[in-house]
């Protein structure tokens, strides 16, 4: 009965152990699509632009190429030059200087309709313009002056009237004019008969913190909405990609527009960005977490499973002259092994638990971004808890295994070879008899 209480253990010890090893693959942290997230800690580091320029002979002076966005090519192609074609480059190709661009390499793009920007920007970024930001129905302090809505929140910023404001109107038209002529514009000569108009003196407008292309499944919906983008101008996707010598492949191609827009930044509460964790912290913790938690928790795993399937071999096996030392050893090795794995799914079990983001600290669509990420997590969350509950139960089966197994095991043998070592005197049996 006791053996096969003992099997009926270990057998639900291996399907613990397998339930565990399971979620470690498909149910983790990473799997929640951390798109959103992403873009809002680049978008909360970016720094307002004070001055676009065209890049002179393919260089930008004093300023950085602004990338539009990224493309992340499924196939092979050869680039020469202005032509591509699809597979690898031949070997005159090559020696002509052709490279061929490997599958699901990430390209940056730079060209819109044939035109490269520079961007210089005011070097802080927004998280750390917290102190020179005031609420929408506020006044800039004596010495400052108000430059614009710096987010989707309509803070004002408020910079040293000596400073520079950031660009807070653009346009891109086919008129030499910009629209409105209430300030002072700048204006860029662009390529196609068109012309790019900024000026950073419209401060009932949104400052701008970045220029981005949308493909034409995003358009404007939840993170892309009107309140954060601006929109302007439009160009054919074949020809987007023609500029930036990308290859497409002409099946199934859908020839649509693709919308340069510019953005302005998410809104948060103040108080939030300076007491609260930002996102590139749970990011950076994230990275920590994967390596140390899952990887070793995954790797332990193995090592139980191999220790019960060694212990279910085992059961129906009787060893003689048993060795108390090393039965000893290895009985509290596995005890040390089973703990470890509990330390490691109850850490990750903390730290998913810590990586919650707090709603109502920020804008309506990043609320909802929030409260989106939240539920998976939650449910994350839940099945952390349950590989530490699991892996708990099993350190208990492992115990059970150890005293009413292992040392039953070892007494038993014990005294039965002691009873065989007792002489046996005939005489007196004789005299029984």
């Amino acid at each position: 009965m006791l053996e096969s209480t003992r099997e009926k253990l270990l057998k639900i010890g291996f399907i613990c152990c397998s339930y565990i090893l399971i979620l470690s693959f498909f149910v983790h942290y990473e799997k929640i699509d951390l798109t959103d997230l992403k873009s809002i800690t680049e978008n909360l580091y970016d720094s307002p632009i004070i001055n676009i320029t065209l890049p002179v002979n393919g260089k930008c002076n004093n300023s950085k190429k602004i990338k539009l966005g990224e493309h992340k090519t499924k196939t092979m192609h050869c680039i020469c030059k202005e032509k591509f074609h699809l597979g690898m480059c031949s070997y005159e190709e090559i020696r002509n200087g052709c490279k061929t661009s490997e599958p699901r390499k990430k390209s940056y793009i730079y060209n819109w309709d044939g035109n490269q920007f520079c961007t210089k920007t005011y070097n802080i970024p927004y998280v750390n313009l917290i102190d020179n930001i005031i609420n929408y129905n506020e006044f800039c302090k004596e010495g400052f002056k108000n430059c614009g809505f710096i987010d989707t929140l309509k803070h004002k910023l408020c910079l040293i009237k000596s400073d520079i404001c950031p660009v807070n109107n653009i346009e891109i038209s086919n008129n030499k004019n910009p629209s409105n002529n209430k300030f002072n514009y700048h204006t860029l000569i662009l390529k196609n008969n068109k012309y790019l108009h900024f000026t950073n003196e419209d401060v009932n407008n949104n400052i701008i913190s970045s220029l981005n292309f949308l493909k034409e499944k995003d358009q404007l919906k939840h993170r892309f909405n009107k309140k954060r983008y601006n929109f302007l101008d439009k160009e054919l996707k074949k020809n987007l990609f023609e500029d930036n010598k990308l290859y497409i492949s002409e099946e199934n191609f859908n020839n649509s527009n693709i919308s340069l827009y510019a953005g302005t930044f998410y809104g948060f509460k103040k108080e939030y960005l300076k007491t609260k964790p930002n996102f590139k912290y749970i990011l950076d913790e994230l990275k920590k977490y994967r390596t140390i938690s899952i990887f070793w928790e995954t790797i332990i795993c193995f090592i139980v499973l191999f220790i019960i399937i060694n212990e279910l071999m085992k059961i129906q096996k009787r060893e003689e002259n048993l060795d108390l030392l090393e039965l000893a050893l290895f009985d509290i090795i596995k005890v040390i092994i089973v703990s470890t794995f509990c330390y490691f799914t109850l850490i990750e079990f903390l730290k998913t638990a810590n990586f919650g983001l707090p709603d109502n600290e920020s804008d309506e669509d990043v609320n909802q971004i929030f409260i989106d990420y939240n539920k998976n997590l939650t449910i994350v969350c839940l099945f952390a808890l349950s590989k530490f509950l699991v892996s708990l139960f099993l350190l208990i089966i492992v115990l059970i295994n150890i005293f009413e197994g292992d040392c039953k095991d070892l007494f038993e043998a014990k005294n039965t070879k002691n009873y065989d070592e007792i002489p046996i005197n005939e005489n007196e049996e004789e005299e029984e008899e």
